[in-house]
């Protein structure tokens, strides 16, 4: 767990090379997306998907920034597409470009039967509300596309 703080750290500091920025009125929040993904925006929705489909990220604004809330509405939302999901590390708090909140880490299993990794930060937006930055990945992709993963996390920013 100290080597993904770490390296979320340093994904903070380079960003994402050659990325969209998506950006939230309704939170005053973005995020970067690699350029060669495919992309869903909303105001209050980014849905993104690497090139070969290993990785699934969400930037989704939420009412709420209490953890279990948060959490809560994700699982609900993930309820027919992750089964058994359940939150397997404590959680633990950071900031992310100077926004504090929660990271907490989870598993589930795909519809087609694979172990999944379930990565989610909540924090709270400069409009009271609530953001989720979320990764999903088959359990044995998660280490190939780790870099990339925290290179998205680490650009959620305040927007103005």
């Amino acid at each position: 767990m100290r080597t993904l703080l770490t390296l979320v750290i340093v994904a903070l500091i380079c960003g994402v090379a050659g990325a969209d920025v998506y950006k939230s009125k309704a939170g005053r929040v973005s995020i970067e997306v690699p350029k060669k993904w495919s992309v869903m925006a909303q105001d209050d929705l980014v849905r993104g998907a690497s090139p070969n489909n290993e990785v699934a990220v969400v930037m989704w604004i939420v009412d709420s920034a209490e953890v279990k809330d948060a959490l809560k509405k994700l699982e609900g939302e993930l309820y027919s597409a992750i089964q058994g999901l359940r939150w397997i590390d404590k959680t633990k708090k950071l900031k992310v470009n100077k926004i504090a909140g929660t990271w907490v880490e989870g598993v589930g299993v795909s519809s087609r039967s694979t172990q999944l990794d379930v990565i989610a930060f909540v924090a709270a937006t400069p409009t009271k509300k609530g953001v989720i930055v979320l990764a999903v990945v088959d359990h044995d992709k998660y280490e190939a596309n780790r870099s990339a993963i925290q290179s998205i996390f680490g650009t959620l920013k305040t927007t103005k």
